[in-house]
């Protein structure tokens, strides 16, 4: 036979063998990938089919290792650190072996995350909101009233049908917890409105872009800087009024405050801490086993910051008459309008805390605002 009819006719043989194995290769991988995200099989089903279908990122002793850059103010002793430590050993159940380095400079992490020297990244939701709109809108004004809405979001977060919403071709979500709550913080218990802030000096965390927005609209001098700085100037009297997350206040502020001052006890913001990954190092199932793992330890998280908020001695808390919350929700609700229009907060996820906020109060006036 000649050579050359020979090659070409075993070309083909290899060819049509190759036709016929891919389909069923590609069943095989779809059928382990379904059962990943099968939140109604067994767990240790789903971590089996987990192994299988990521064969390529195992080592040689079974482990997927990982380096996770965790953000917490107060370093490796706080208690973001803290909590996701335990976090660490549970991930040990499904092959996951976590190496974790503390930053108390955010923006050093976020930078080792683009760099590729972070695996993933803990973060403030404010920054998550560079990486991924959909998951940094839960930092929108006035969106969520408490951490009884925002386990109901990260439900939805941990569900399959949401993934295709938490990826994109460089960074992944990875899960959300709660942080607590921003506010208004002042020197006189006779400031307790964002209305009141025209000619007064005010600040603002310069990242965070919801409270940027806000001081905005108050006709305040706005000083903007990190975090820290930002409580310090407070504390210190160097600015007359603060908008900043409780954390950066426990952090920072408790203990050290002017007698006369006080957090407005009308929340602003949900903060949470979000997780993310490079993509290319954590696949779909990987990451949708860490999203379910968030959602495990939701209560974990809630039960640290209610700790965390117990050490602020009470007197510092200025209440608010339950009109003025309602008065402050309305006038947040028109600037999370405003922001979802330009760009800054994700339009679907804005309808899915409406839509949580309307099942746990059906009377509320906006649900019936077809606006949001």
């Amino acid at each position: 036979m000649n050579q050359c009819l020979w090659v070409a006719m075993l070309a083909t043989v290899l060819l049509m063998s190759a036709v016929h194995a891919a389909p069923a290769e590609d069943r095989r991988l779809a059928r382990l990938e379904a059962t990943v995200m099968s939140q109604t099989l067994p767990l240790q089903k789903r971590i089996e089919a987990l192994r299988s279908l990521h064969a390529d990122i195992i080592d040689a002793d079974g482990k997927i290792r990982r380096l996770f850059c965790v953000w917490d103010m107060l370093g490796r002793s706080g208690p973001v650190y803290t909590t996701v430590d335990d976090q660490r050993f549970r991930s040990l159940h499904y092959g996951l072996e976590l190496t974790l380095k503390a930053y108390q400079d955010e923006q050093a992490l976020i930078d080792d995350l683009r760099a590729g020297r972070c695996d993933a990244g803990l973060i403030s939701g404010i920054r998550a909101l560079e990486f991924n709109r959909f998951s940094g809108t839960l930092e929108a004004l006035g969106a969520i009233p408490d951490s009884t809405h925002l386990q109901l979001l990260v439900q939805v977060l941990a569900s399959p049908r949401t993934a295709e919403h938490l990826t994109d071709d460089n960074y992944v979500v990875l899960g959300a917890a709660a942080l607590g709550e921003s506010y208004l913080y002042t020197h006189s218990d006779r400031l307790l409105s964002v209305n009141q802030l025209a000619g007064k000096t005010l600040g603002v965390p310069r990242h965070d872009q919801s409270l940027q927005a806000l001081a905005a609209n108050t006709g305040a001098s706005v000083q903007a800087g990190e975090l820290l700085a930002v409580v310090d100037d407070f504390v210190s009297g160097r600015t007359d009024a603060m908008l900043a997350p409780l954390i950066g206040f426990h952090v920072a502020g408790t203990g050290k405050v002017k007698a006369g001052s006080g957090i407005v006890n009308a929340r602003l913001s949900q903060s949470t801490i979000q997780l993310i990954g490079r993509a290319e190092r954590f696949p779909i199932g990987l990451a949708q086993m860490l999203r379910e793992d968030f959602l495990f330890k939701f209560d974990s998280y809630v039960k640290r910051v209610e700790t965390e908020r117990a050490n602020i001695q009470p007197q510092l808390w200025f209440p608010v008459a339950a009109a003025q919350q309602q008065a402050l929700d309305s006038q947040l609700r028109e600037l999370r309008i405003q922001l979802r229009e330009q760009g800054v907060y994700d339009a679907h996820m804005l309808r899915l805390m409406k839509r949580v906020r309307c099942r746990i109060n059906p009377s509320a006036n906006e649900c019936s605002d077809e606006r949001e």
